[in-house]
């Protein structure tokens, strides 16, 4: 029987993580998908916990692989949805309805995309919400990009496209979706509405892989799209310019002023100003 979605989930080593995963994938009250978890040959008790699970997953994989896009790669050839999410080990669902409620609104981009909530264990709280955009520009991937975690991409694109470069260690979701929708020009869709939680304790939000994305991603623009490279360095000029801003004492006064009323309250004194200079010009 044909379903409309497969689900791939990959781990290593992080069976905590795992089992908030997979409860919040077989707690779904949407029925048509596929669960695949690929592992990467953990030790820690994860192969375990899929056996576990064994009835809620359709293809349980545990052996070695050669890093993370290899084992999302194992995850695409065993799929059968017409789309695939990539919810990795550690990530859940925003809550038991959420993929219904996707499906409810019968997709029919290549990309659809949903909002995320960043979520910080050390805090045991939400850091950020970060909503996808509701139409792509090549800004989306210079100033960041698709969570990889809330995007439904048609299987069918990995046809035409190819699976995810092997050789990136953490662009290459980023490079697929660049090539779908700037270069190709498939179709998108913004989903509104949270469809999951992304674990911050991951690779890409590391203190040791900071600066792993953005160079990662210069290196991919300057071998294969030139063209792209001087707008994406505007583009990063402009956002660390910003998080300078953010960070500067010069804020926190402004935001200051501005959370207290003063900012509004002297806008307001400007405006009666301008109003009584020109009543008074009248005058005369």
């Amino acid at each position: 029987m044909s379903v409309n979605l497969s689900i791939i989930t990959i781990n290593l080593n992080n069976v905590t993580g795992l089992k908030k995963t997979i409860e919040s994938v077989v707690n779904q009250t949407y029925s048509s998908f596929e669960f695949i978890v690929i592992d990467g040959g953990s030790s820690d008790g994860s192969v375990q916990l899929l056996e576990q699970y064994a009835e809620h997953i359709h293809h349980p994989i545990s052996e070695s692989d050669n890093g993370i896009y290899h084992a999302m790669n194992k995850g695409i050839q065993l799929a059968t949805g017409s789309y695939c999410l990539f919810l990795n080990s550690g990530d859940w669902l925003a809550d038991a309805n959420v993929v219904e409620s996707v499906f409810s609104e019968n997709p029919q981009a290549d990309i659809v995309s949903g909002d995320i909530y960043f979520y910080d264990n050390q805090l045991g709280q939400v850091k950020w919400l970060v909503p996808s955009p509701h139409y792509v520009t090549a800004r989306t991937f210079f100033s960041g990009m698709l969570p990889h975690q809330a995007t439904f991409i048609k299987r069918s694109l990995f046809n035409s496209l190819g699976l995810y470069n092997e050789q990136l260690k953490i662009a290459s979701d980023w490079l697929f979706f660049l090539e779908a929708l700037l270069v190709k020009h498939h179709t998108y869709q913004h989903y509104k509405g949270v469809v999951a939680y992304f674990n911050m304790d991951g690779i890409s939000c590391s203190p040791e892989t900071n600066s792993l994305p953005r160079r990662e991603q210069r290196s991919i623009l300057q071998q294969k799209y030139p063209l792209f490279l001087a707008d994406y360095e505007y583009f990063d000029t402009l956002e660390k310019q910003s998080n300078q801003w953010l960070a500067s004492r010069e804020y926190r006064v402004y935001n200051f002023l501005e959370r207290t009323g003063v900012i509004q309250f002297g806008v307001f004194c400007r405006r009666v100003k301008r109003s009584v200079q020109r009543n008074v010009l009248r005058l005369f």
